[in-house]
């Protein structure tokens, strides 16, 4: 029984395991700006490069306890964890905005203050030079994505845009115009929303209609069978009850019936009773067992007796 359950414990964390890794590895780049002149701007109001991160499942993934790192050390396997912690910025726990839901995106602001708060890392993008940037899983040794930025201009993107084309993921230098922080990326004709894919595939809706209006049928008619066979199975299960009910008010109706007619015969009395009490009498008259008693309880004695004396239950006095 123990065996069975430590094993069972060791499958349940081996499968908590697995989902955070598929989880972390839903982690993107997506989307880089070195030189922000007059673009987005943080909490504070300043402007600095940044780094889009996006969420690419349907599920909800927390991105804290990872790191973001532009040292190219960091990717040498020989280096022990603390060690190449030290060379990455950590995105800190306890911020509801690192918890992203499908599909949705977070910028880090490259400014090098990391006392500015969550999303602020502590180093900064070189302009006018490729700028190599990492992602690492929190447990500070499993790379995540990375990628290397070219230098680019001001207010310039480098972003991940899918290609309708190839159906493949491409990277793409975006003009001030197409840069688009915390959404889907779009540039030079090519999307990664699916939504304004469908919506090229299919301008006019009706493909749309047709299958949201076969979802509903659809749905509709699954739960009329639902209730049609539930329905004839709760009226099935009424008529075993009322069948059975009927059986066993007939078996009494017969039980009565017949203990009517023995009362009838043998006065009010049942006939396997009456028998039996019969039957002891003349065996109690044959063996003699039976005592003769008067009923009556006598005391003789030839003494007096003050065994109800009062003076025997008061105290005596001490001699």
């Amino acid at each position: 029984m123990l065996h069975k359950r430590f094993l069972g414990i060791l499958v349940g964390l081996t499968a908590v395991a697995s989902a955070f890794a598929q989880g972390a590895f839903s982690f993107k780049i997506s989307e880089v700006v070195v030189r922000n002149t007059d673009g987005l701007i943080d909490e504070y109001g300043e402007r600095s490069g940044w780094i889009e991160i996006a969420n690419t499942s349907w599920g909800t993934n927390n991105i804290r306890n990872c790191y973001l790192t532009t040292n190219r050390e960091a990717l040498d396997k020989g280096l022990s964890v603390p060690e190449r912690v030290k060379l990455m910025s950590l995105i800190p726990k306890g911020d509801e905005r690192t918890n992203l839901g499908a599909q949705l995106r977070i910028v880090f602001f490259a400014d090098g203050q990391t006392n500015l708060g969550t999303l602020h890392t502590n180093f900064t993008l070189k302009a006018d030079q490729p700028n190599f940037i990492a992602l690492f899983d929190g447990n500070g040794k499993t790379l995540l994505d990375s990628i290397t930025v070219p230098p680019l201009g001001e207010n310039q993107s480098y972003a991940r845009v899918h290609d309708i084309e190839s159906d493949t993921y491409i990277w793409l230098v975006l003009n001030k115009n197409e840069v688009s922080p915390g959404a889907p990326n779009v540039g030079q004709g090519k999307v990664e929303d699916k939504v304004a894919e469908f919506k090229e595939k299919d301008p006019h809706g009706i493909a749309m209609s047709i299958i949201a209006m076969s979802i509903v049928f659809g749905c509709l008619l699954a739960l009329y069978i639902f209730f049609r066979v539930f329905g004839r199975l709760v009226t099935l299960l009424s008529k075993m009850a009322r069948v059975r009910a009927s059986r066993t008010l007939h078996d009494l109706a017969d039980l009565v019936t017949v203990m009517a007619k023995q009362g009838l015969e043998t006065k009010g009395v049942d006939m396997k009773v009456y028998m039996a009490l019969i039957a002891m009498a003349l065996h109690e008259y044959e063996e003699d067992v039976h005592d003769v008693e008067s009923n009556v309880l006598t005391y003789h004695t030839e003494e007096h007796s003050e065994w109800n004396a009062k003076g025997y239950t008061m105290r005596e006095w001490p001699e």
